[in-house]
């Protein structure tokens, strides 16, 4: 039989699986705090030296960009992950939770998701495919995400701490110099006021000096060119 034909053959396997399988009650995903694991001396793929990968030419980040804003790059990067875990990876050798996934797409006509859901795993499991293994599979994939997540985050907190905190703390000793050399600034435009209002004190008195003593010399010579001249007159 056809994998096509195996796919739409009578579901008579899910009716058993009910029977057998209770349905378990669905619960939202745990979103680990990645954050809480920061080691030191990490290397990741997406920092490279001292450069950091950037988006792709037609991609922006905005600072603030919203948590659910994904760059397609990033996307790709995990599932190049997992393909590189389902491909090196001796656990992931036969059928197991990624072909399950990737059988699960395939079968998209069927719109009923547990009959979605029976129907790869019903394919599958005559290639090997157990519950077990699939659900085991699934764990090790999330964990291998995990991993690189906190490895990310330990570059990442490295990057950051050498190249965003060093220019925070540059820019601190850099104000630090601006404040100080506003203050000597300041305190010279006081000292070259008070030396500016010395200067005009000291040079009005100096010149009222001068003027007066001149003035003094002039009559003086005037007083003795007067007498001169009458005694020219009278002698």
């Amino acid at each position: 039989m056809s994998f096509l034909k195996q796919i739409l053959s009578p579901f008579v396997e899910f009716e058993d699986d009910k029977k057998k399988e209770p349905v378990k009650e669905n619960k939202s995903p745990v979103v680990q705090d990645y954050s809480a694991t920061v080691n030191e001396n990490v290397e990741h793929p997406l920092f490279k030296g001292s450069n950091v990968a950037e988006p792709a030419q037609g991609h922006t980040v905005t600072p603030r960009s919203s948590s659910t804003s994904v760059l397609p790059e990033h996307q790709q990067y995990f599932e190049k992950l997992i393909e590189e875990a389902d491909a090196k990876n001796p656990l992931f050798q036969g059928t197991d939770f990624k072909e399950f996934i990737e059988s699960k797409t395939d079968i998209d006509n069927i719109t009923d998701e547990e009959t979605k859901y029976r129907t790869a795993f019903n394919v599958l499991k005559r290639t090997g495919l157990t519950k077990e293994k699939l659900i085991s599979t699934a764990h090790e994939y999330h964990n291998i995400i995990g991993r690189d997540l906190n490895s990310f985050q330990s570059a990442h907190s490295q990057k950051y701490q050498k190249e965003v905190k060093q220019r925070e703390q540059l820019i601190e000793k850099k104000a630090e110099e601006l404040r100080a050399l506003s203050e000597k600034i300041n305190s010279l435009k006081k000292e070259i006021s008070q030396l500016s209002q010395e200067m005009t004190e000291t040079k009005d008195k100096l010149n009222a000096v001068k003027h007066s003593f001149l003035l003094a010399g002039e009559n003086k010579q005037a007083e003795i060119q007067n007498e001169l001249q009458k005694i020219e007159k009278y002698f």
